[in-house]
C-alpha cells in the first residue's frame, strides 16, 4: 500500500529582533539579515524605550539635598520636594515618544527594503523582562540581540540587557558582538 507523501510545509520561523538606537543593535539586525534570515521569516522589532522614574524626587532642606530621610521626620515647610512639573513631564514624554517613531521609521525601511513580513513592538519596564515577555507573546522561535562587549566587571555591576535575555529566555537567543 502506498502512502501518499504530502508536501513539506515547514511554519514561518518568528524572529523578535531586540532594538534600541546604538549601533550595536543596528548591526546584529544587518548581521541577521545579510547570514541567518529566511525569506518565510516573521520579524517581530521589539523596542523597550528608556523609561523616567518620575517617583524619584529631590528633597531639599534649607536648599540642600538630602539622600537619607525619614517620612516621620519630615514637616511642613522644612523641606522642599522637586518634583518635574506637569510641562516637563509632557516634554519629556513627547521627545521619548519621537525617538520611538523615528526608530520605527528607520528599522521599517529596511524591513521593506528585504521584503520581511512583520512588526514592531514596544514596551515597558526592565529591558530584558520586556524582551522575553513580547518575544512569548509572539510566540517567537529566536531572539536576535546586539551587545556592547562590556568586561565582566562592568556588566556585573551595570547589568546586561543581552545577558538577562540569554539566562531567562526559553527559545534560541543569537547575541551579535561587534
Amino acid at each position: 500500500m502506498a502512502t501518499e507523501s504530502k508536501p513539506s510545509s515547514k511554519p514561518s520561523r518568528v524572529v523578535a529582533v531586540a532594538i534600541d538606537n546604538s549601533e550595536y543593535a543596528e548591526k546584529a539586525f544587518d548581521w541577521y539579515l545579510e547570514k541567518i534570515r529566511r525569506n518565510d521569516d516573521v520579524i517581530v522589532l521589539i523596542h523597550i524605550p528608556e523609561s523616567y522614574d518620575f517617583s524619584l524626587a529631590t528633597v531639599q532642606n534649607n536648599g540642600e539635598e538630602i539622600r537619607e530621610w525619614s517620612p516621620l521626620a519630615l514637616q511642613k515647610d522644612a523641606f522642599d520636594f522637586t518634583v518635574p512639573s506637569p510641562g516637563v513631564i509632557r516634554q519629556l514624554l513627547d521627545e521619548l515618544e519621537k525617538n520611538v517613531k523615528f526608530l520605527e521609521d528607520r528599522y521599517a525601511e529596511k524591513v521593506k527594503a528585504y521584503g520581511i513580513d512583520g512588526k514592531f513592538r514596544t514596551g515597558g519596564g526592565k529591558p530584558g523582562e520586556a524582551i522575553l515577555k513580547i518575544a512569548r507573546e509572539e510566540n517567537a522561535t529566536l531572539i536576535v540581540t546586539g551587545t556592547r562587549g562590556l568586561g565582566k566587571i562592568r556588566r556585573t555591576v551595570l547589568g546586561s540587557v543581552s545577558d538577562y535575555v540569554i539566562h531567562h529566555s526559553p527559545v534560541p537567543v543569537l547575541v551579535c558582538r561587534m
